[in-house]
């Protein structure tokens, strides 16, 4: 594992570690909906909750895409769904970056505190993550973005007020306008920052 820590000042935070859990994609790639596949007898859903909670996260919000899903969603949580918030998308499946946005003005949130990003479909993601994401947010810095043979948005850190500001669903991919913010990558290797896209990952 490789994690380097960037200067620029860093930030102090407050008690509360909180994310934001993406889980209303169609997973049309997959076929089937990818926050129910169970692994080692778990779906998704509970090892991404498992994993957050383990690492701290004490107010943790579920992006699920309509009623059905989050019935489901809850269902294969077990009891942790009562640890947790469910959200649904203004319109099913409408974008990821619309999830994004309207999960972090919701009221569970504390704009003042850094919010971790966490898509679903991440099951072998290693904990320490969190930890160097939260090192490497310094002053100077909005976002900051696990990387290692690529970089992975979708496992950011980020400042609220800023990504609330400035990102936009007309204004190309999530990536892309992550670039064109205050960002900065941390070299992350060996942390299990891989997905699941198509069966054959299984």
């Amino acid at each position: 594992m490789r994690c380097f820590i960037r200067s620029g000042g860093l930030t102090s935070f407050g008690e509360i570690m909180q994310a934001l859990v993406l889980a209303g994609g169609r997973s049309s790639r997959m076929g089937r909906d990818k926050s129910l596949i169970q692994m080692d007898g778990k779906s998704l859903i509970r090892i991404t909750l498992e994993r957050l909670i383990d690492s701290g996260h004490s107010a943790i919000l579920v992006m699920a895409s309509d009623e059905v899903q989050e019935s489901r969603q809850k269902s294969s949580a077990g009891e942790l769904a009562h640890r947790v918030v469910w959200r649904r998308d203004n319109v099913p499946h409408s974008g990821m970056i619309e999830a994004l946005l309207k999960g972090m003005s919701d009221e569970t949130l504390d704009p003042n505190e850094p919010l971790q990003i966490s898509p679903v479909d991440s099951p072998w993601l290693r904990k320490e993550l969190y930890q160097s994401l939260r090192m490497n947010l310094a002053n100077d810095v909005d976002v900051v973005v696990p990387r290692d043979e690529i970089i992975h948005p979708l496992h950011a850190l980020l400042r609220v007020d800023a990504l609330s500001r400035e990102l936009s669903p007309m204004a190309g991919p999530l990536k892309q306008q992550i670039q064109r913010m205050r960002w900065r990558a941390v070299d992350c290797e060996g942390l299990g920052l891989g997905n699941l896209n198509h069966p054959g990952d299984l």
